[in-house]
């Protein structure tokens, strides 16, 4: 395994000095880095509410940007109030089916749409959380205008909840928001993954790979900042959660985001968990953690 390992990080760095060395080389092997990093997630989930024993109902809505959404809605018998479930990047709703369980069983409505580009929903691309607040704002408006007079949660899960701070304008209006994994800016995010997630010789394409993906996206990747727009979530009450043992978006970010927040705030490092596995780790701690930080903030509702 060991050989193996040496072998692909030497063809690597071999072709990435290749790249370096001829202009088209490199701007051709950046276009296709930004093209894997941005590539569209499509697909139907392969598992849904009823699996779990759950009734629910397909729905869609669209964005501002005129962005179809797919999505669905798992409801008790008496709504006590609805959350919003927003999943990470490569996912889609499917991801969000072991949260939606416990939660409609402690009696809460659950809504969970595939972001763009991810699941049934449209778009060609995606954009780390940043265009995908206007998913979140659309399902938002969604769910105000269809119960409009029940208690409302978020709870975004890596992407997802870069996409709930993205979208701090509509987001700041809900009762509770729960940002699990966040990572504090896509410089430190891609920093954290070299090595990691993608192989280490990527750190020398990575300039060419901010200017292209910049211009495809039409943004500049410094806008990709979750830190600079998590203390406008101010003045919903934020439960930021990560894993003790995250990589990705590691504790050291997840307290210098609690650190900007200006609300009501708390923050909880689960114990042996990476960034993928924070509920399945968390077990009952989660669900406990999260239903309370829920109850103290919605209450009974109607």
């Amino acid at each position: 395994m060991a050989k193996t390992q040496t072998k692909t990080s030497w063809l690597g760095d071999m072709l990435a000095g290749v790249a370096m060395a001829s202009g088209v080389g490199y701007v051709a092997a950046a276009y296709s880095i930004s093209r894997w990093l941005t590539r569209a997630t499509p697909g139907k989930p392969q598992h849904t509410p009823a699996d779990l024993g759950l009734s629910y109902s397909t729905l869609e809505c669209r964005t501002a940007d005129h962005i179809r959404l797919v999505g669905w809605v798992a409801t008790p018998p008496c709504p006590r109030g609805t959350v919003l479930l927003c999943h990470g990047m490569r996912n889609n709703r499917e991801q969000t089916l072991g949260r939606t369980a416990f939660l409609v069983r402690a009696g809460y409505r659950c809504v969970a749409f595939d972001h763009r580009a991810h699941g049934q929903s449209d778009g060609r691309r995606t954009s780390f959380g940043y265009y995908e607040s206007q998913d979140v704002k659309a399902a938002l408006g969604f769910v105000r205008r269809t119960w409009p007079h029940q208690p409302l949660a978020a709870l975004g899960i890596s992407m997802g909840a870069a996409a709930l701070c993205f979208a701090a304008g509509e987001a700041a209006g809900c009762d509770a928001l729960i940002l699990e994994s966040l990572y504090h800016d896509i410089r430190s995010a891609f920093t954290n993954r070299v090595g990691a997630a993608y192989p280490g010789w990527y750190r020398r394409l990575t300039r060419g790979v901010k200017w292209i993906t910049e211009r495809r996206l039409g943004l500049r990747m410094e806008m990709v900042a979750p830190v600079e727009h998590v203390g406008s979530l101010a003045p919903a009450p934020v439960l930021i959660l990560t894993g003790m043992e995250d990589h990705h978006a590691t504790p050291e970010d997840a307290g210098r985001l609690y650190d900007r927040l200006r609300g009501p705030r708390e923050f909880w490092l689960v114990p042996q968990a990476a960034h993928a596995d924070v509920f399945q780790t968390g077990g009952v701690s989660y669900q406990e953690r999260v239903l309370s930080f829920l109850e103290r903030w919605l209450g009974r509702g109607d």
